[in-house]
């Protein structure tokens, strides 16, 4: 390792994936820094998945520029994946820099039971992220109809211009928060009939809203064991045609490392 090198860790992994990435080294996949291939570092029947990084180039500026972090956090992401394939694995945030092999063999001996206990825990289970997206316009219509409130003041709606302007507004009002409370009564829902299908089950933050296309109005992860994914995907079905008329699309994507549901370990 160069001097000025750092050692970059991808996930923890068990000691049945070692063939695979030294296959996949062999075959010359690289990492994050592409001029430096996969490799691996044991201990006992744990491996830590690593790879060489320049520590210098970790800096704050590059780190805010989403041109150098994006295709870096790609490449991390695939090389988890590629280990997923063939062991459990409890993946690491991108940018996880250690100064030496050394460093990170003390770690790895230190939290081995953790590491070793959390592996089997995600053994044959991925994460699953479930999307909620809302037609607005649609659900407005819905809710304004089944809703005895604002349908009956929508019928009531005075004659002259500026009285009928202002009770629209008050029924604007009105069906805005009854959206909003349906909203997430229907979130509670479908994460309630998920999380039965599921090992584990977390809420995940919304990202920035854009415009222009439908509004993701909640965003559900789930750990999913293999032999549960069937279930899983039938009560999905359930909720997507409970909700779809209103306006509802609930967006299934994965399998993915299992990011928000790894042990969490101290330095």
């Amino acid at each position: 390792m160069r001097e000025d090198n750092a050692i970059y860790l991808y996930c923890l992994a068990r000691a049945e994936s070692i063939p695979v990435i030294d296959d996949l080294a062999r075959q010359g996949l690289r990492g994050v820094d592409e001029r430096y291939p996969v490799s691996s570092l044991e201990h006992d029947d744990l491996v830590a998945v690593i790879g060489e990084a320049t520590l210098g180039e970790f800096h704050e500026e590059n780190l805010r520029t989403l041109d150098w972090v994006g295709p870096r956090a790609w490449r991390h992401e695939q090389v988890v994946e590629m280990v997923m394939r063939v062991s459990p694995v409890l993946p690491v945030k991108f940018g996880t820099i250690f100064r030496s092999r050394t460093n990170l063999a003390a770690l790895l001996s230190r939290h081995a039971e953790t590491i070793s206990c959390g592996l089997e825990e995600l053994r044959g289970k991925t994460e699953w992220t479930v999307k909620g997206y809302l037609d607005e316009e649609l659900a407005r219509l819905r809710i304004s109809a089944e809703n005895p409130a604002i349908s009956s003041r929508l019928a009531q709606l005075p004659s002259t211009p500026g009285a009928r302007y202002l009770a629209q507004k008050r029924v604007d009002a009105l069906s805005e928060t009854e959206l909003h409370a349906w909203t997430d009564r229907a979130k509670r829902a479908a994460y309630g009939a998920l999380t039965a299908a599921a090992s584990n089950a977390t809420e995940l933050n919304l990202p920035p809203h854009f415009e222009g296309g439908e509004p993701m109005v909640f965003h559900l992860g789930f750990l999913v064991a293999a032999a549960g994914m069937r279930d899983f995907c039938l009560k999905l079905d359930g909720q997507r045609r409970l909700y779809g008329e209103h306006g509802l699309r609930l967006e299934l994507q994965g399998p993915w490392p299992p990011h928000h549901f790894c042990t969490t370990l101290a330095p």
